[in-house]
């Protein structure tokens, strides 16, 4: 059973946040755009910037093995991952750029952001910078570099077609500092993610990917595809 709160539009259709139970009875509020659930807080004060869902967890190999001082995130939905990285990561600096300014005003007042942004006085210390932009036209823009990426776009379920191209990937190296990593969830039929793997090797000099659940092989799911640059 659920409660809907309220209703928007958005850039990518009609969105809707509300609330269920998880399997151990906790409260979880979710958004959803275009019918896909895009992301999930706890309510409970003292897991607000917990992550609920697995493949956003999968984005912390980020810091296996790195000193990541600054990060990037793309595509934000509830800021579930940039929430979780200044909670929990206090050595990190993010730049969350979501395109849509009615999903970044439902995360600031449905899924904890400006309270998140009051607790931690973001605004003070710039540990957080909100930026409305398209992702591909952010990273051909001049700006910093970053120990790491992470690419969580998606358009009614699907990532948008200017996202999965050489293109996308060579603006994600010359944004990213050497011995960066950038992740991205690929959700789709095992021939795309072989297409996207095939394309990240063909732009950095390590590609791995991280399957979500076990019938990645045969149904579409979350798998989250890292790639190193280990060179200038």
């Amino acid at each position: 059973m659920f409660k809907t709160y309220l209703r928007f539009k958005t850039m990518f259709g009609r969105a809707r946040v509300y609330q269920v139970e998880d399997d151990a009875g906790e409260s979880v509020r979710l958004l959803e755009v275009g019918r896909i659930v895009q992301s999930g807080t706890y309510v409970s004060d003292e897991r607000c910037y917990d992550l609920v869902f697995e493949y956003l967890k999968k984005y912390d190999l980020l810091f296996d093995g790195r000193d990541v001082r600054r990060i990037c995130v793309l595509g934000c939905g509830g800021y579930d991952y940039p929430e979780h990285l200044i909670a929990h990561h206090p050595e990190v600096t993010v730049d969350a750029v979501e395109i849509d300014p009615a999903i970044t005003s439902i995360a600031q007042r449905y899924f904890f952001l400006d309270r998140l942004i009051e607790e931690f006085e973001t605004e003070r210390t710039g540990r957080l910078n909100l930026i409305c932009a398209d992702a591909l036209d952010y990273l051909q823009a001049p700006g910093p570099s970053y120990d790491a990426i992470v690419n969580d776009c998606f358009d009614a379920g699907t990532p948008p077609a200017h996202l999965t191209t050489l293109a996308f990937a060579e603006s994600i190296r010359s944004r990213l500092s050497p011995g960066g990593i950038y992740l991205t969830n690929v959700v789709a039929a095992p021939a795309f993610l072989e297409e996207q793997i095939a394309l990240l090797e063909s732009t950095f000099e390590h590609v791995r990917a991280f399957p979500c659940s076990d019938d990645y092989l045969t149904e579409p799911d979350n798998v989250i595809v890292a790639a190193c640059k280990t060179t200038a």
